[in-house]
């Protein structure tokens, strides 16, 4: 008998590591559709990643966490390192701004910096007085000189601040002209990430029990920043602890209509972030003939971005709001391109033939191509999930460390250190061209 999800499990974090495992597990007896599962390949992997690891940091102990605050760590065009963030703090905090209001303008900038994270494309290039940006590097920039003018507050006193007013009344040619967007400098979904952003105001709007601060009224309009206030309430003690699930049921119930409605849905609520994956419909010991009536037992929840925007919080909270957040390893890794990418250029994931001709959408093209709702995709993004936890596991061991529950900070620095960063690289080294990923998604700006 099929299993049957509900609403509430499909939008939770165990939900997107155990369904993604059922995936797994059928990859091991070789049932996956569209890639050929080469697990033997995943130590070669954990080799690679340590490598630069230690090229980079010299031991895993010293990689800060993944989060949106790295895009703001930056090497200048004469090679000096800075941290924009911590420059903000130190310039608010000599004005004699509060501790918890310099978290609250970090949480607030984060929000609409990973919100519009998605994949900006090859061409798109922002140019700025510290240098020229690309890609992620590139969006976060262009996010912050936009929150340094004023662009996200509705405060004649306080340009550092997002919030409802603002984001409600925000055009699209606000986010063409803050992210420099030409006909010869293109932006994907550009028009998209402004309308995410728009939503973002009306959730804002509509959720004061999270986002409406001490005063859940209209005279200070909503922030985003202001679910640190909400946390406190949740806090169990002195010095203030809450659990993950804390902060995950602001993000995933807070901003649950920021995510355009034509997404999965179940019992007429949008699911966001979560896909059929169609081999879910085979039984583990079927041979391929007993395929069954597809239902919300094929759902793969991925909640990407939210995971993103969870990971990039949860360091302010902890650093500049000095909360301690438990059971941040229920946080599992980000199905995106670059870690995604690393598993098949190193061929531990090889796409089938069928699949890659397919792909090829006209004599140009040289990396297969997929919308978001591809079975490719889901295939590829819930591997992607599993996988990272195994490449931790084996870091982990060859580190030398304690043999117990991975904690969730680790598997952050193992992104960061890292998976993503090797998957970076090795798609610059194999398509220097266009440093693409070996498989491309059709985004629509709210995915990757």
């Amino acid at each position: 008998m099929p299993v049957s999800y509900n609403v509430k499990y499909l939008k939770s974090l165990q939900a997107v590591r155990e369904r993604s495992e059922e995936v797994y597990m059928r990859a091991q007896r070789g049932m996956l559709q569209h890639f050929i599962f080469s697990e033997d390949k995943l130590d070669e992997v954990a080799d690679y990643v340590l490598s630069l690891v230690k090229r980079d940091f010299g031991n895993i102990t010293n990689v800060p966490p993944h989060g949106r605050w790295r895009s703001y760590c930056v090497r200048t065009e004469t090679g000096e390192q800075r941290d924009l963030i911590r420059e903000h703090v130190a310039r608010w905090k000599a004005n004699d701004v509060g501790d918890w209001e310099c978290a609250r303008r970090v949480m607030d900038l984060f929000m609409v910096s990973v919100l519009i994270d998605a994949g900006a494309g090859s061409k798109w290039r922002f140019v700025d007085e510290l240098g020229t940006f690309e890609r992620t590097e590139g969006l976060g920039i262009a996010a912050l000189r936009m929150f340094e003018n004023g662009v996200f507050s509705s405060s004649t006193h306080n340009p550092f601040q997002v919030d409802a007013r603002a984001l409600l009344k925000l055009t699209d040619k606000d986010i063409m002209d803050g992210f420099q967007v030409t006909q010869d400098n293109p932006l994907l979904a550009c028009e998209n990430r402004a309308q995410l952003l728009r939503s973002l105001g009306k959730a804002l709007d509509e959720g004061p029990r999270y986002f409406g601060g001490h005063c859940a009224c209209n005279t200070h309009p909503a922030r985003p920043g202001f679910m640190l206030d909400y946390l406190s309430g949740c806090a169990s003690d002195s010095p203030m602890n809450v659990s993950i699930d804390d902060v995950w049921d602001v993000i995933i119930d807070g901003l649950a209509h920021v995510w355009p409605a034509s997404r999965t849905q179940l019992d007429g609520v949008s699911l966001g972030d979560v896909w059929p994956c169609e081999i879910l419909a085979l039984p583990l010991d079927s041979d391929g003939s007993s395929k069954q009536e597809p239902g919300t037992e094929c759902l793969v929840p991925f909640h990407k971005l939210s995971q993103w925007l969870t990971w990039s919080l949860l360091e302010v909270i902890v650093d500049l709001g000095n909360f301690t957040v438990t059971e941040t390893e229920k946080l599992t890794g980000l199905p995106e391109y670059r870690n995604g990418g690393l598993l098949v250029d190193m061929g531990v994931l090889e796409l089938k033939d069928a699949d890659r001709k397919r792909g090829l959408t006209d004599a140009t093209s040289t990396v297969p191509k997929f919308e978001v709702s591809d079975s490719v995709i889901i295939e590829w993004r819930a591997m992607t999930v599993v996988l990272l936890d195994r490449i931790a596991e084996a870091i982990h061991r060859k580190c030398g460390l304690p043999d117990s529950q991975l904690p969730g900070m680790f598997l952050a620095r193992v992104l960061e250190g890292g998976t993503w960063k090797c998957g970076r690289e090795i798609a610059a080294r194999m398509r220097g061209d266009t440093k693409d990923p070996p498989i491309n998604i059709i985004s629509d700006g709210t995915i990757f």
